[in-house]
């Protein structure tokens, strides 16, 4: 073996290729499939280690994806992906006349099925006849079929869960092990990521009301009127940003399974692809039948998204536009606050020269009256002068000093 460097994820990723791979089937044989969601993945390992020691089996190693074993009456196939884990049951020979008899999980212990980890999101019991049969067993009204691989099988269905709480599949006709591996395994994919891509059905109908509530109370704040008024406009901002968060809130609680259900809505319509159906006299193949059944149940998975979306960036603009309103509101209130201030203002001015020109004639008064004090007593008589008038003439020049001096005091 030669050595050079390798990234660590190299083997891995070889590998990704081989995974899960399809394995021959010979008819008949029957076979029943969980797919578990959202499993305790240690819980999981435990409860397959103690089915494998309970057939003397050596139990796969821990983190293992996929493992395959023989338990005696019934085959082991476990598989294990991102979102579910499956679990398959297999064994041989099949009853023409009652092929979903006596399925193989009937042989499971009861306490250790009932204690499975996880939910059971689908539930398939396929049976492999070795011969071409009629499709009996089926609700007529929802039953579909189709030739498969080029004329080598047919397959019947009728997407129900029957009684006992499965949905069934007979695929007949196929003598090529191989090729029968494969279409088995397409047949329940199929249903599985059928009904995982369901999933987000209920998601986008629980949140269809809410979308409704948002987009009116949306409509209603955008297209309210100007208030110019800054509590209002403030009020309205915060109606808005309840509106957006519950907008949020619904995106958050949808987006991972809006993307998930798209993307298996592809496996499906991939694994459709390769069956190679050909149609049946008088029945639907099971691609046209999913198209009128699924299709429209992703197609308003779609249409939810789409509209959380379009709520998302109204949403975002009416806050914008919202936010614009109240910063004209402060700036109007500002002006207001301004010119009330320069009013405020030229009224104080104006009682500075009332209180000035009051305090002149004061003070002007004061100095006058110590000045008649000092003037009336001298003899101003010989002069040929009153004292009154002597006080008269110092009037004018007196008031307009102290009011020089007022004003110089205030200047400074």
């Amino acid at each position: 073996m030669h050595a050079f460097p390798t990234h660590p994820a190299r083997e891995a990723l070889s590998g990704e290729l081989h995974a899960r791979p399809a394995i021959p089937i010979r008819a008949p044989a029957r076979i029943s499939r969980l797919a578990m969601l959202s499993p305790d993945r240690a819980a999981e390992e435990a409860h397959l280690a103690a089915l494998c020691t309970r057939h003397g089996v050596e139990p796969p190693k821990p983190g293992a994806t996929f493992f395959l074993a023989d338990l005696g009456k019934i085959r082991l196939r476990f598989e294990r992906h991102t979102e579910f884990t499956g679990w398959n049951f297999s064994a041989d020979g099949a009853d023409p006349g009652d092929p979903f008899g006596e399925m193989p999980i009937a042989e499971l212990p009861p306490e250790w099925l009932a204690t499975l980890p996880g939910q059971a999101i689908a539930a398939v019991h396929l049976t492999l006849a070795d011969a071409p049969a009629e499709a009996s067993g089926f609700a007529a009204q929802s039953l579909c079929g189709a030739s498969v691989a080029e004329g080598a099988a047919l397959a019947f269905t009728d997407f129900r869960l029957h009684a006992d709480g499965f949905t069934h599949i007979l695929l007949a006709g196929c003598g090529n092990p191989a090729l029968a591996g494969r279409l088995a395994q397409n047949l329940w994919e199929i249903e599985t990521y059928r009904q995982l891509a369901l999933l987000a059905l209920p998601a986008a109908r629980a949140v269809g009301g809410k979308l409704a509530a948002a987009s009116e109370r949306l409509s209603a704040l955008a297209a309210g009127p100007a208030e110019h008024d800054l509590s209002a406009e403030r009020q309205a901002l915060t109606d808005l940003a309840e509106v957006a968060a519950d907008i949020e809130h619904a995106n958050a609680l949808t987006a991972e399974r809006f993307s998930a259900a798209l993307a298996y809505h592809r496996l499906v319509q991939r694994r459709l692809a390769e069956l190679g159906e050909a149609p049946l006299p008088g029945l639907p193949t099971l691609s046209r039948f999913l198209e009128r059944r699924l299709d429209p149940a992703i197609a308003t998975v779609t249409a939810t998204g789409a509209r959380i979306a379009a709520l998302s960036v109204r949403a975002g603009r009416a806050v914008d536009l919202l936010r614009t309103r109240v910063a004209l509101a402060q700036e109007a209130q500002a002006e207001r606050q301004l010119a009330a201030l320069a009013d405020t203002g030229r009224a104080q001015l104006r009682l500075q020269q009332t209180v000035e020109g009051l305090s002149a004639a004061a003070i002007s008064y004061y100095v006058l009256s110590l000045l008649g004090y000092a003037i009336k007593p001298l003899p101003w008589g010989a002069a040929g002068l009153q004292p009154e008038t002597v006080l008269a003439a110092l009037v004018p020049p007196i008031a307009g000093f102290t009011w020089y001096m007022l004003r110089r005091r205030r200047g400074g």
